[in-house]
């Protein structure tokens, strides 16, 4: 291997990394964060949203255990 190569990268290490790291700063200055309106309004419609669906949840699985344990009550007896 060509010794002068390897140095070089090794060298390079700390300028690629903060180059990295350079460009991921530049990324998160773009980032358009939301107002604290913003977040409270999409915040409280998962909260609701996530409530309805866990309630059409258990409603059906309710519905459907009973609705199972009847039919097999119902053959069972049979």
């Amino acid at each position: 291997m060509d010794k002068d190569k390897d140095k070089s990268i090794i060298e390079g290490g700390s300028d690629v990394v903060s180059g990295t790291f350079s460009k991921y700063k530049a990324e998160f200055r773009k980032i358009v964060w939301p107002s604290k309106d913003t977040l409270v309004k999409h915040t409280v419609t998962v909260v609701i949203v996530s409530a309805i669906f866990g309630l059409y949840i258990a409603v059906n699985d309710t519905v459907f255990g009973f609705l199972f344990r009847q039919f097999v009550n119902l053959v069972g007896g049979a």
